[in-house]
C-alpha cells in the first residue's frame, strides 16, 4: 500500500463524528483538502479526447436545441458505458460537454464531468478521474449546488483513493459528510430498547415507526458514509468503519433506498468476513441478496452471490459455493460486466483446484486472465497467474513425488516458473509486498523440490523481509517454518531451530496447521539433513530469478 501523505495523520473534523458542524469548520478544511496532483495531471496532458470529435451531432439530433443534444448524448453515452464501449461512451461525453458549454449551461458540464470521472476510473486512470471531479466541484460551487458539491467530493474522494492519496480521500469523504450534515440531516434516531421489527435481525436497521422522516439528501449522505466506511476498512479502522456502515445503512432505510440499503449489508458482510464473523457475514449476504433481487439490480445480486460463495468456500460447503459462482457468473454475462466475470471465474477455479478438478480448474484461469488482460487488471493478473502457477507447481509435485524429479516432464514446471515470474513482476509494479512474498515462496517451494536449498534460502528470505513489513503475521510464520525446514535439510540445526521457534511464536489463527505442524516437526528433530546438497537438482530450469541471487547466504 503506498505510503500515507500527511493529511491521513489530521484528526477529524468536527460534525463528523461529533458536534454539528458550522460553515466555519467547513472551510477551515477545505485548503488542506486540495488536490497535490496538479503535476501528474499536467504531466499527462488533456487525455479528454479518445478519438477524433465528431463534425456534428448524431442523424437524430439534428435541429435539437444544444443543451437538449448535450443531454441525449450524455444519456447515450451512460447507456453505451453500461455495454463496456467505454471509447464511444467517452467521445459522447467530449461532445456533450462542448454543447453545455457553448449554452454556458454549469450544471450540464458538471454532471457530464461527474460522468466521464466515472468512465475514467473504469478505464483505470484515476488521476484523469479527479481531474474532472475537480473542474464538476468548482462548477458545482460556482451554481450554488451543495447537494451536487457534496456529490463531488465523495467521488474525488474515491478517486483519490484509488490514486493512492489516502489522506486526500479522507478529507473529501470528511468534507462531503459535514456539507450533508449542513444540509439539513442529522443522525439517525437510535431504536428504543427491546423494540422488535421485520428487520430487527439485521443489524443497523431501525424499525420503521422509529425512522426519521425521510430527507432529500439522506442517500446522498449515505453514499459518503459507505464510501468512508470502504476507506476505513482499507486502512484497517474497523470500528469507524462499522459506524460508518451502521449510519449510512439507516440513512439509506429512511430515505427508502433499499439498493443503498444493500450495498452497506454487501461492504459489511465483507469486513465481516474479513473478521472471521462468518455469521454476521452471511446475515449481511443474504439480506443484501433479497434486496437486490427486489430491485432487479443483477449486477448487485452477482456481487452478493460471489460474495456469498467465498463464504461458503471457506465454511467448506463447495457445492453451495459453486451453485453460487455459477449465477454470479450468467449474471455478471448478461450484464456484460468483463471484471465481474473475470473475478468469479477466478474464485471458482480456486474452488475445483481445491476439488481437485485441475482440468476445468486451469480452464477458469484462462478465461478469468483474458478478461483481466482485456481490461488492463493487473491486480487481478497477478492473483490469477499466482494461482495458476500453484497449480501446474501441484501437477509437477505429484508426478515427481512418484516417479522422482529427474523424470517428471518439466513442461509443468515450465509453464509454472513462466506463470510466478509474471505475477512477481506485476505484484513488484503494484508494489504488493504481501503478493510478492507469496510468489517468492512458492518459488522457494520449488526450488527446495529441485534440490536447490540455497536457492530456496535466498527465496524464502525475501519473502520473510516483505512480511515482516506488511505485517501478514500468519503468512510470515509460514515462512518462517519452511525456513526452518530448508536448514533442517541443510544440516543447520540451530539455524533450523530457531526459525522454528519463530515461526511458532508469530502463529495466529489464520496460520496453517501444516505449518505448525512443520515448525514442531523440525524442533522435535523428525527433518534429516540430506547427505548432499543440489543432488537432485533439476539443472533444466534456473532455481532463482537473478535479482534475488545476491540475498542468498
Amino acid at each position: 500500500m503506498p505510503m500515507l501523505r500527511r493529511a491521513d495523520a489530521q484528526p477529524e473534523s468536527k460534525g463528523v463524528d461529533g458536534d454539528p458542524p458550522t460553515q466555519r469548520s467547513f472551510d477551515s478544511v477545505t485548503e488542506r483538502c486540495a488536490p497535490k496532483s496538479g503535476s501528474m495531471t499536467e504531466a499527462l496532458g488533456d487525455g479528454g479526447m479518445r478519438g477524433p470529435r465528431s463534425s456534428g451531432a448524431p442523424p437524430s439530433l439534428n435541429g435539437t436545441a444544444p443543451e437538449a443534444r448535450g443531454h441525449a448524448l450524455r444519456e447515450r453515452a451512460n447507456l453505451l458505458v453500461r455495454r463496456n464501449d467505454y471509447a464511444t461512451a467517452g467521445r459522447d461525453y467530449d461532445e456533450a460537454l462542448a454543447l453545455f458549454r457553448t449554452a454556458g449551461d454549469a450544471l450540464g458540464q458538471a454532471q457530464v464531468l461527474m460522468d466521464r470521472g466515472a468512465l475514467r476510473l473504469r478505464e483505470g486512470v484515476p488521476v484523469q478521474a479527479v481531474r474532472d471531479y475537480d473542474e464538476a466541484l468548482a462548477l458545482f460551487q460556482g451554481a450554488g449546488d451543495r447537494a451536487g458539491e457534496g456529490d463531488a467530493l465523495r467521488a474525488r474522494g474515491f478517486a483519490r483513493a484509488e490514486e493512492g492519496d489516502l489522506g486526500g480521500a479522507v478529507c473529501d469523504y470528511d468534507l462531503a459528510i459535514q456539507l450533508f450534515l449542513q444540509l439539513g440531516d442529522r443522525e439517525p434516531l437510535k431504536p428504543r430498547a427491546g423494540s422488535r421489527s421485520p428487520t430487527s435481525d439485521v443489524d443497523g436497521l431501525v424499525p420503521s415507526e422509529q425512522q426519521p422522516r425521510a430527507r432529500p439528501h439522506g442517500a446522498a449522505h449515505g453514499r459518503a458514509l459507505k464510501a468512508r466506511g470502504d476507506l476505513r476498512v482499507r486502512l484497517r479502522n474497523l470500528p469507524g468503519a462499522a459506524r460508518d456502515y451502521s449510519t449510512a445503512l439507516a440513512l439509506f432505510q429512511g430515505a427508502g433506498d433499499r439498493s443503498g440499503q444493500a450495498s452497506v449489508l454487501k461492504a459489511r458482510g465483507d469486513m465481516r468476513l474479513g473478521q472471521d464473523n462468518v455469521t454476521g457475514a452471511a446475515r449481511d449476504y443474504d439480506w443484501a441478496l433479497t434486496l437486490y433481487q427486489a430491485t432487479e439490480d443483477h449486477l448487485g445480486q452477482a456481487s452478493a452471490l460471489k460474495a456469498r460463495g467465498d463464504l461458503r468456500t471457506r465454511q467448506g460447503d463447495l457445492a453451495g459455493a459453486e451453485r453460487d459462482y455459477d449465477q454470479a457468473l450468467e449474471l455478471f454475462t448478461t450484464t456484460r460486466d468483463l471484471l465481474g466475470q473475470a473475478l468469479v471465474l477466478k474464485a471458482r477455479g480456486d474452488l475445483r483446484s481445491q476439488q481437485e478438478d485441475l482440468v476445468d480448474a486451469v480452464r477458469d484461469y484462462d478465461r478469468a486472465l483474458a478478461l483481466f488482460r482485456s481490461g488492463f487488471e493487473r491486480r487481478g493478473q497477478a492473483a490469477t497467474l499466482k494461482a495458476r502457477g500453484d497449480l501446474r507447481r501441484a501437477q509437477f509435485e505429484l508426478v515427481a513425488e512418484l516417479v522422482g524429479v529427474a523424470a517428471a516432464d518439466a513442461s509443468d514446471l515450465e509453464d509454472a516458473l513462466s506463470d510466478y515470474d509474471q505475477a512477481l513482476a506485476l505484484f513488484e509494479v503494484l508494489e504488493d509486498g504481501a503478493g510478492q512474498a507469496g510468489v517468492l515462496r512458492a518459488r522457494g517451494d520449488l526450488a527446495r523440490i529441485q534440490g536447490d536449498l540455497g536457492g530456496a534460502l535466498s527465496l524464502y528470505l525475501s519473502a520473510k523481509r516483505l512480511l515482516e513489513v506488511s505485517g501478514n503475521a500468519s503468512e510470515l510464520s509460514a515462512t518462517l517454518a519452511e525456513i526452518a525446514r530448508t536448514h533442517a535439510l541443510a544440516g543447520r540445526a540451530a539455524e533450523a531451530r530457531a526459525a522454528a521457534e519463530q515461526s511458532l511464536a508469530r502463529a495466529d489463527r489464520a496460520t496453517s496447521p501444516g505449518h505448525r505442524e512443520l515448525a514442531e516437526a523440525v524442533l522435535a528433530g523428525r527433518i534429516e539433513a540430506r547427505q548432499e546438497e543440489g543432488a537432485t537438482r533439476d539443472s533444466r530450469v534456473p532455481s532463482a530469478p537473478k535479482r534475488y541471487e545476491r540475498e542468498r547466504y
